[in-house]
């Protein structure tokens, strides 16, 4: 083979390999592009169908929003509910912003009075626990958009709670499911009496301390670790003694730490500080922590890692339908991560099925743990 017959066998083979690298690249492309269209249908598909679920057409339904404006995301989700209602063919949303007087009941009564199907609340666990206080006890469903730095309940219910789209597109044509609520009537030093709702956990004592003392400024560049640092300059304060009545048993005395009132039992994190806590059972699960000093603490958290629903001296959980708390002295109290002050009694209630939520995982509903993941 002379040398102008091997550089036109060189020629051709590189013209034959470039017609190659572009059919390759036109098939990858053409690839990606069948897949993204895949993707496209699915969720559209999937939309469809939740769609579907709802008895009323999609241009009778009517959806509100209560939304906290001072949250970084504000702006976004409001967006996505508009885009999210016209794509599926309903009126515009309603949308309401809260207040720092109000953080959202008088807002979540208007939209209700004006005929919305789902009250949507965006903003952290306090926006949550007014919007909620206003549908319990009735078929409005609420939805669920976590902005908080905690989002304990969209945590618990298996919310993908990092994704904006997917709560926004959860809590207007999500499966609605009725959840317990807990009924709480706080008596205050001065003689005040206060009805509030828990969705998650409420308590008294250390972790009340926490929420009270966590730097804002942490929170903004640390999120929920921000409360790691308040529990470290607190956890080895003083127990108090504490009266517990549980339904119709005797009242009992405890020195402790703290005292849970657990709707759900998932923190942060994934942790799960009572894993026999669930939100639909009709119970509320009563954590008592009486720890003395940091080798107690080490247990309590061993327990914890582990998962374990066994009593440990030191950690005892109790359920109930109802129960009661008398505190000697004054106590911080938080309810579902908001500090509310000091108390000197609590009585709680057991709302079963009071509240439907839309967009509770199936995953989490079909668990067969005691524990929700």
């Amino acid at each position: 083979m002379n040398g102008e017959d091997y550089s036109w066998l060189v020629v051709t083979a590189m013209a034959v390999a470039a017609v190659l690298l572009i059919v390759v690249a036109a098939q990858g492309t053409r690839v990606r592009g069948l897949r993204r269209r895949v993707a496209d249908l699915e969720q559209q598909a999937e939309v469809t169908a939740l769609v579907a679920a709802h008895p009323k057409s999609p241009e009778e339904r009517l959806v509100g929003v209560v939304v906290n404006v001072s949250k970084e995301n504000a702006d976004q989700v409001v967006k996505l509910v508009h885009e999210a209602c016209t794509a599926a063919g309903m009126p515009d949303p309603l949308i309401m912003a809260s207040t720092a007087e109000d953080p959202g009941h008088v807002m979540t009564r208007r939209v209700v009075d004006a005929g919305c199907d789902v009250v949507i609340a965006a903003g952290g666990d306090g926006t949550l626990r007014a919007v909620a206080a206003e549908l319990v006890n009735t078929d409005v469903a609420l939805g669920v958009v976590p902005l908080g730095t905690g989002n304990l309940f969209a945590r618990n219910i298996g919310l993908p709670y990092h994704d904006l789209p997917a709560c926004v597109t959860e809590a207007i044509h999500g499966t609605g499911h009725r959840v317990d609520t807990l009924d709480l009537r706080l008596q205050r030093p001065g003689g005040r009496t206060d009805q509030e709702i828990s969705l998650v956990i409420a308590g008294g004592g250390l972790d009340a301390e926490v929420m009270e003392d966590t730097r804002e400024v942490l929170k903004t560049h640390a999120g929920w670790l921000a409360y790691g640092e308040a529990g470290l300059r607190h956890v080895l304060g003083p127990r108090k003694t504490v009266g517990v009545r549980l339904d119709d048993a005797d009242p009992e005395t405890y020195r402790i730490r703290s005292v849970l009132l657990a709707n759900c039992g998932t923190l942060q994190a994934g942790i799960r500080l009572i894993p026999e806590a669930k939100f639909d059972d009709g119970h509320m699960d009563v954590a008592l922590f009486t720890p003395r000093h940091a080798l107690d603490w080490a247990r309590v958290v061993a327990k914890t890692a582990l998962r374990s629903s066994t009593d440990i001296p030191v950690m005892k959980v109790r359920q109930a339908r109802t129960g009661r708390l008398t505190m000697a002295e004054p106590m911080p109290f938080q309810i579902d991560g908001d500090a509310v002050g000091e108390v000197i009694s609590v009585t709680a209630r057991v709302a079963s099925s009071s509240l439907v939520v839309n967009g509770v995982s199936t995953e989490v509903l079909d668990d067969p743990s005691p524990a929700n993941p």
